[in-house]
């Protein structure tokens, strides 16, 4: 299929065309407007960039794209709307021109109902990255996958906006493919350019998940209205947030996915993801397994619960050891936000769930308002005890410390300390 950007045409050749060249045919019109080839000129270098600029200004001023967003309509996502039109437009021209683009998407609910949400409109290449980390292996697997195509675009979903990943996106940039970044993960050095992301208009924006985000782009490609609200509003269940009203069942789609992307290791899942969502059998079967097995894991990770501190912050910490197992379900993650869950109060609160290498946080809006940020915490701790941390950061009100082998109690000691300090100083 040939297109100049407006209007597509079918062809027959006798040459050899690769998928995204930029040519001039010469040629008859045949049955059903196919076109015969007797000539093709293929264009490298300059002119091929002359000639797909052409086309791709053709294409962009036939998307038809909305003067607006159309799922959450409040004063971030019209700060933000410009972005999310840019991102859409690029992915219409890409579908357009048949552009190479893979899809990495990262392995919980928020990313998976957002990648969900695109391929239901773009062909491309998806696959799972269970880790928030972007590093060279990665960029160099997906070189691998689409680096010698033409014009290839990698689309990085929830994740991409810290250091830990800017090495991986340098490479994939240096190998000549586009990146285009959709993440609500607070930046740790200067901004990833053309990236979506609520943090370029806003503060503390963290609850404009990646996948509502991605859910609004595509309904701005023409996903069904209602389909995209059903995806966003999963996304926003599995991050906790509130910018969409939600319900017990997208609660217990979020927690499948989480479960399912739990036990899936690298490669394409989205088509088995789909399957158990459509199986309602099978999807109450693992919904109630993933619930059962979380709760039994918080009631243990409660009876070693331990209180912090007489402040105006409620904090309480609990050990995860022999409770949360490495690649096994739940995660710590997963326990320490029931836990935090059944605690949740009208009270400042900070709850930390921690194992031998990790610390993770959670806090609920009283915690924030007093002036208490996961992601600051984790960023300061980062700096302050360098020796003893290896990374961290988060949301602001979820956040999670790797921490150097030993030295857990300590970075948990530093870290209410300075919870404890810093919440009475916001509320002089």
């Amino acid at each position: 299929m040939l297109t100049d950007g407006k209007a597509e045409f079918p062809f027959d050749s006798r040459e050899n065309l690769h998928q995204g060249a930029c040519v001039r045919i010469q040629g008859e019109m045949g049955v059903a407007g196919r076109i015969a080839v007797t000539k093709a000129e293929v264009f490298i270098g300059d002119g091929a960039k002359a000639v797909y600029d052409k086309v791709k200004a053709n294409a962009a001023s036939a998307a038809g794209l909305p003067d607006g967003p159309s799922l959450v309509k409040d004063e971030v996502t019209e700060k933000l709307w410009s972005q999310m039109k840019n991102a859409a437009l690029e992915l219409f021209i890409a579908k357009k021109l048949g552009r190479s683009v893979l899809l990495r998407f990262h392995g919980d609910a928020d990313g998976i109902s957002g990648a969900l949400a695109l391929t239901d409109l773009l062909y491309c290449k998806p696959f799972q990255q269970n880790s928030a980390t972007y590093g060279a292996r990665d960029a160099l697997r997906d070189i691998s996958f689409i680096g010698q195509e033409s014009r290839p675009l990698a689309l990085i979903l929830d994740f991409g906006s810290g250091k830990n990943c800017a090495e991986g996106i340098g490479f994939l940039r240096a190998a000549g493919i586009e990146c285009l970044i959709i993440d609500h993960h607070p930046y740790e050095g200067a901004p990833n350019e053309g990236a979506v992301n609520p943090f370029n208009v806003a503060v503390n924006a963290s609850k404009y998940t990646a996948g509502y985000l991605a859910c609004e782009i595509a309904a701005a490609l023409g996903l069904e209205k209602e389909k995209a609200l059903e995806l966003a509003k999963i996304a926003c269940s599995g991050d906790k947030s509130d910018i969409l009203p939600t319900g017990e069942s997208d609660r217990a789609k979020a927690l499948v996915l989480d479960f399912l992307a739990s036990h899936m290791s690298f490669g394409n899942n989205l088509d088995f993801y789909r399957n158990v969502m459509q199986n309602p059998e099978l999807f109450t079967s693992i919904m109630r397994q993933a619930d059962e097995t979380i709760n039994e894991a918080a009631d243990k990770a409660m009876a070693k619960m331990k209180k912090h501190g007489e402040g105006t912050v409620e904090i309480m910490s609990f050990p995860l050891e022999g409770i949360a197992k490495k690649d096994e379900w739940p995660p710590s993650s997963k326990i320490t936000t029931r836990v935090f869950d059944r605690l949740k109060g009208e009270k400042p609160l900070l709850c930390i769930g921690y194992t031998d290498r990790s610390i993770i946080m959670r806090l609920n809006d009283a915690a924030v308002a007093s002036g208490l940020d996961a992601n600051a915490i984790a960023t300061k701790l980062k700096t302050s005890m360098a020796d003893f941390v290896e990374g961290g950061g988060g949301h602001t009100k979820a956040g999670a410390i790797r921490v150097k082998a030993d030295f857990v109690k300590d970075v948990l000691n530093e870290l209410v300390r300075e919870a404890l300090a810093t919440v009475p100083k916001a509320q002089q």
